[in-house]
């Protein structure tokens, strides 16, 4: 029988061994999938941004030429305008991290006085419009309103 009495606690040792180092980690919390059409149509400009640094609208369509309807990523589902690109930003290589990272897209008008916007190449944060004035945003840029 494969479980006698002289095998079944190394075995047993294997196992448990094996569960409590699965159980180890950097105590970081899981990445959560998002169900949210606004989040997912920033995160893919910022996957145009992790391609290249497209410098146009029509360069950012071009990398969206083997999605289906690519025009309408460039449209918020939250408040159905088009999103405020700002083109030409060059992500790759930079030094800063967080709130530090220049927002390179962002909702025209948003919902419930709040807008989603594009933080670096992968990080979607909804702010208050107060907020998202004072953020920082790449050398140069004037806001639309």
């Amino acid at each position: 029988m494969f479980f006698s009495k002289n095998n079944i606690s190394p075995i047993f040792m294997s196992i448990l061994s094996i569960v409590m180092l699965m159980g180890c980690g950097t105590g970081d919390k899981p990445s959560t999938v998002t169900t949210d059409p606004t989040i997912i149509a920033l995160d893919k400009i910022g996957s145009a941004y992790i391609r290249g640094t497209p410098k146009t609208k029509a360069e950012l369509l071009s990398i969206f030429k083997s999605c289906n309807h690519p025009k309408e990523l460039l449209i918020s589902p939250s408040d159905g305008q088009e999103f405020i690109i700002v083109y030409g930003v060059e992500l790759k290589g930079l030094k800063v991290t967080g709130a530090q990272l220049p927002i390179v897209a962002f909702e025209k008008s948003g919902k419930d006085g709040k807008r989603y916007a594009l933080r670096g190449m992968n990080t979607v944060v909804q702010l208050t419009e107060a907020e998202l004035k004072s953020s920082v945003f790449p050398e140069g840029y004037k806001f639309p309103f």
